[in-house]
């Protein structure tokens, strides 16, 4: 088109200058990404533990992914837990890539490709938006700027630092590919080129998992394209060879994905060509008037369908689908309110329009303009970006653990966005319009928010790994989490059974290689409701529920057969008071600023008090008693207001905070709390203090004092200490208190009244 030449006008016009720009756009890219590095390396956040894991088993069975044997440690007892399908494509490129090395270096040789794989995927993101944007429009503008949006995207960083794994992202990066190579195939005019677009496809299925959403949105994409008119015979026959080259190669995987079987996915892709091909046949045998109606009977069937289909998913109980509550609670966001798994965990909290724009930057709106441009110009490929980018940003708005997946997306369209805006505007400087000028403001604005956004990625890059600073807001490293983790794996037998929080599921059982109640995928509700009851309740339910519901015994009894041992976190606050050491469970919510007493939580407790009570159904009030706050937040404004407003401030907000430990009775007697209080009076030293007895007290230097009751003394009969592990990771205070916050992992063994472990104590682990 005449307009995209005067584009390519005021670019070279040469592809010389796309080499370097693009290699400069990568390693960009790259280095915001590998600032974590100032941390230790090591495989990030929950879920990549898994995929190395199963790496690891590939590469041990010399690259044969039908050799890695079902998942027998996850939910156990309840049945072997197959999991291949949605884990086994990454792993399987990793441990591809480590064979040439894995006789030298063995594990090392899979650990090192694992972190480094998403350095690559740095680089291969900014290489595959240029190639995919640049193949849609001819334009090497629109491809640029496609590439600099994923280069500095925080959304990309947030979730994709060293060693995270991210296989949504590489879905995605390999699906641009695929748009990349069909496209080439229909500016050539040959099919073949469906063979290489049909391995990458493959790849983006098994290595995301999207089996059902690539079927969808290529479906859709196919009738909007003969709804418009623009199916041919290339892009059918082409279509064709790709999707019968992916079909083949996803029926060898050695699981299938989603909710469909590898043959009926296979079939499914290819009766789209048979869509294709009929929409073909009847153009050609049909008569003129029936042919020019056919686009209003089919926005007719589409509407149709798409009437049934709502009605069908909102009045239909979700028991009665083949699909998991958290997947139906983004078709039906009314139902997500229902489920307790989306009301407890971040990454599936519907987010606002703010935190979108943050994770997305200017792209989220020029995609908007992207997406018209493919409805108006664009190809089957085209459309199905434009498919694949209204269903991600939807997708993304309900649950945000889809937007490292969706920033590539928002990337392609906001390209296509920008070079559609200025492309316009280049048209008219012909006819006088001043277009010149307002394109090079626009494309000065994009570059300030592409700059904005490169220093959002690069702080939010500066975080260690999920496991070294254990989910607290320390920036810092800690090693009591692996000093835990390592005793039980060397001081447990083979056949252990650890109980915890689901969070830290893969975590065990990948470090320990024993079996888990519950593990990060949380598709199977009844074992996290389990687990939550039992923390909940007291030792003597917790105890019953394993007897009667996994038939396991304590550790001492005639029926004993399994060891099994229960595992917590969270953060403990030394205070150094008048000479006195107190503990304190939590953290000091103003850190490093003075201690006042009251502390926060961001570790089990704080999970006991909100998502554990959400999940098992319990009242919070029966755990949490807010009258306590708010009187206590009364009566300090009543007594400091008038004489230190700015000190009955801070000191309100902190209590505020503190809600997680206004315990009521109940959650005193809890098996949680009591596991850590038992704890803190086995480390031999310092006196635990209940929360919400402190009190202030002024000393004759203008100083303060901090005094509270000790909390009752607590010895578990069922559960008993066997490792405790402390290791301090930040401190503070002033005057004449100071404190000192350290992250408690306690490992508890399951055993008979009766029987007395002598726990091994670790600080500074």
């Amino acid at each position: 088109m005449q307009s995209a030449k005067q584009v390519r006008r005021y670019l070279p016009k040469t592809t010389i200058i796309d080499l370097p720009l693009i290699l400069g756009l990568s390693l960009i890219s790259i280095l915001i990404r590998v600032l974590s590095a100032n941390w230790p390396l090591a495989v990030n956040e929950f879920d990549p533990w898994y995929l190395f894991y199963n790496a690891l088993l590939i590469a041990q069975a010399h690259g044969n992914w039908y050799a890695v044997p079902p998942d027998v440690l996850g939910w156990w007892p309840w049945g072997y837990f197959i999991e291949l399908g949605n884990t086994i494509g990454l792993p399987f490129l990793v441990a591809l890539a480590s064979l040439p090395f894995y006789p030298a270096y063995g594990v090392n040789a899979v650990y090192t490709v694992a972190i480094f794989s998403d350095v690559l995927l740095a680089g291969l993101g900014v290489v595959a938006s240029f190639l995919a944007v640049e193949s849609l429009t001819n334009s090497r503008l629109a491809g640029y700027m496609a590439g600099a949006i994923i280069a500095v995207s925080p959304a990309l960083t947030y979730k994709n630092l060293l060693g995270g794994l991210p296989k949504t992202s590489w879905g995605a990066v390999f699906i641009l590919f695929t748009i990349f190579l069909f496209n080439q195939g229909l500016k050539k005019k040959n099919i073949w080129y469906g063979i290489p677009a049909g391995v990458l496809l493959f790849l983006a299925e098994i290595s995301w998992g999207g089996y059902t959403y690539i079927d969808l949105s290529l479906l859709v994409a196919a009738f909007l394209l003969i709804l418009l008119n623009r199916n041919d015979d290339i892009t059918a026959n082409l279509y064709t060879v790709t999707v019968a080259v992916t079909a083949f190669l996803t029926s060898l995987a050695p699981n299938n994905i989603g909710f469909m079987s590898g043959l009926a996915h296979g079939l499914s892709m290819l009766l789209i060509s048979v869509m294709l091909y009929l929409d073909l046949y009847l153009s050609k045998v049909l008569p003129k008037d029936i042919v020019e109606s056919r686009n209003i009977i089919v926005i007719a069937v589409l509407a149709l369908i798409f009437v049934l289909g709502i009605a069908g998913l909102v009045l239909v109980r979700p028991s009665a689908l083949p699909i998991p509550p958290r997947y139906y609670a983004i078709i039906n966001p009314f139902y997500q309110v229902t489920v307790p798994i989306d009301k407890t965990v971040a990454e599936y909290i519907p987010q606002p329009i703010t935190a979108m724009i943050e994770d997305f930057g200017i792209a989220l709106f020029m995609s908007i303009i992207g997406m018209y441009y493919l409805i108006r110009k664009s190809n089957l490929m085209g459309l199905w970006l434009l498919i694949l980018g209204v269903a991600s940003i939807f997708g993304t708005s309900e649950q945000p653990y889809l937007f490292n997946y969706t920033a590539y997306v928002v990337a392609a369209l906001g390209g296509l966005g920008i070079y559609y805006v200025v492309d316009g505007l280049l048209k008219g400087i012909k006819n006088g319009n001043g277009g010149k000028i307002l394109a090079i403001t626009i494309l000065a604005i994009v570059g300030i928010s592409l700059v904005a956004d490169a220093g959002f990625a690069t702080l939010a890059s500066n975080e260690p790994p999920a496991i070294t600073n254990a989910a607290t807001s320390f920036l810092t490293t800690n090693y009591s989490w692996v000093s835990a983790v390592n005793w039980i794996r060397t001081h447990s037998p083979q056949n252990a059974y650890i109980l915890s929080w689901w969070d830290y599921g893969y975590w065990l059982e990948v470090l320990t290689n024993k079996s888990v109640i519950d593990e990060n995928n949380t598709l199977n509700g009844t074992q996290i409701r389990l687990m939550a009851e039992m923390f909940l309740n007291n030792e003597t339910f917790a105890a019953t529920v394993l007897e009667k519901d996994f038939h396991i015994y304590p550790y001492g009894s005639p029926n004993y057969t399994i060891p099994t041992y229960i595992v917590a976190y969270d953060a403990v606050t030394s205070v150094i008071s008048g000479g006195q050491l107190q503990w304190y469970i939590g953290y000091p919510p103003d850190l490093p600023g003075p201690f006042l007493g009251y502390t926060t939580s961001l570790g089990d407790i704080g999970k006991a008090m909100g998502a554990m009570t959400t999940i098992a159904g319990y009242p919070l009030n029966e755990y949490v008693n807010l009258t306590e706050i708010n009187d206590s937040i009364t009566q300090i404004i009543n007594t400091y207001a008038s004489t230190d407003p700015t000190f009955a401030q801070e000191l309100a907000n902190q209590i505020s905070q503190a809600e997680p430990f206004a315990w009521t009775p109940k959650a005193y007697n809890s098996l949680i709390v009591q596991m850590f209080t038992e704890a803190l009076y086995q480390t031999g030293y310092g006196i635990p203090i209940a929360p919400f007895t402190t009190q202030i007290v002024p000393t004759s230097s203008s100083g303060y004092a901090i005094t509270g009751e000790p909390l009752p003394h607590v010895q578990l009969l069922y559960f008993q200490p066997a490792y405790i592990a402390l290791f301090p990771v930040t401190n503070g205070g002033s005057g004449s208190v100071f404190y000192t916050v350290y992250i408690m992992v306690v490992v508890y063994q399951f055993v008979q009244p009766g029987v007395i472990l002598k726990p091994t104590v670790v600080i500074n682990s």
